[in-house]
């Protein structure tokens, strides 16, 4: 399967309610969240793929030269900066709120650049891209506290969430 590799391919770490899946993806020179917000494909393939439990995440439980992803079961994904649009500055990207999302066992916190102002009839989290960002992000482990996952940003699976909470 090795032929199926073009170019430099990028490093994330993807995360399910009970996984981090480590690997690179072959982005083809689009940001990922491109990729990942492309209702076209449901999976994702991945190449050398280090899977790991989150209750133990120093711990590599598997290794595999490649991997198919479901992107409706990833719950967030670690990202470098340059592999997420930024957004147009307009109606509904004009400032930037700090964001707590809670997801299936997971907090997350970071930066999300939303409208100026909030009117609930116009901005609802359902109206967002299937994966939202937040930037200078970090995820923990609800049952483990001490369990965290730091990036520049965090894709967010919109599916997943179960709050999203917003503050100036």
């Amino acid at each position: 399967m090795s032929n199926l590799r073009l170019g430099s391919p990028g490093n994330f770490d993807f995360f399910t309610s009970a996984h981090r899946i480590s690997g690179q993806v072959e982005t083809g020179g689009k940001p990922l969240r491109d990729i990942l917000n492309d209702r076209s494909q449901s999976f994702l393939l991945v190449f050398d793929v280090y899977v790991s439990r989150l209750d133990d995440p120093g711990t590599i439980g598997a290794y595999a030269p490649t991997a198919y992803l479901s992107k409706e079961n990833l719950t967030f994904v670690i990202v470098p900066e340059h592999q997420v649009r930024r957004p147009e500055m307009g109606r509904f990207a004009s400032q930037e709120y700090e964001a707590l999302v809670t997801l299936p066992g997971v907090e997350v916190r970071g930066d999300f650049l939303g409208p100026h102002r909030f009117d609930l009839r116009t901005f609802s989290p359902a109206a967002l891209e299937a994966f939202v960002v937040l930037r200078d992000a970090s995820a923990r482990v609800a049952a483990l506290p001490d369990v965290t996952f730091e990036g520049e940003a965090i894709l967010v699976n919109r599916a997943r969430i179960e709050s999203f909470c917003l503050s100036d």
